[in-house]
């Protein structure tokens, strides 16, 4: 069984919940990557929100102030636990319609961010989850 852990190897972009819009988005591009974690103020492992490229690319269409805060456009962090498998992260993603699931240890510490990306370019994880069950739709 593939675990999430073992599919984090892209760089975690977290920043202060009192990061502006243009510092997330910076980050963003600067680190090639679609999700940024806001994180508490006293604690820079709690996840409180998260912004993605999607969340900036409407700031900028709706001519919000990018120098504002980055929490005005932020949502709530989807997470999995570091040692779920592949296939628990899958079904968030699918339930939630979102492209990453924010990864967390047993004590809800942030560890990284994974994405659909890592999931679809890795065979292996493809050929497990086509060989499980669907679960049943409501």
């Amino acid at each position: 069984m593939i675990r999430v852990s073992d599919l984090l190897r892209r760089p975690l972009v977290s920043l202060p919940e009192t990061a502006s819009i243009r510092e997330v988005a910076t980050e963003l591009a600067k680190n090639r990557v679609g999700l940024a974690v806001l994180t508490a103020r006293d604690n820079p492992k709690k996840p409180v929100a998260v912004v993605s490229e999607r969340d900036i690319l409407r700031a900028v269409a709706q001519r919000l102030d990018l120098d504002g805060p980055a929490m005005s456009i932020a949502n709530s962090p989807i997470t999995v636990m570091d040692t779920d498998p592949v296939r628990v992260a899958a079904e968030k993603m699918r339930q939630h319609n979102i492209r990453h699931v924010v990864v967390v240890n047993k004590n809800g510490e942030l560890v990284g961010v994974l994405s659909i990306r890592d999931i679809c370019f890795e065979r292996a994880i493809l050929m497990e989850l086509a060989s499980t069950e669907a679960p049943a739709t409501p």
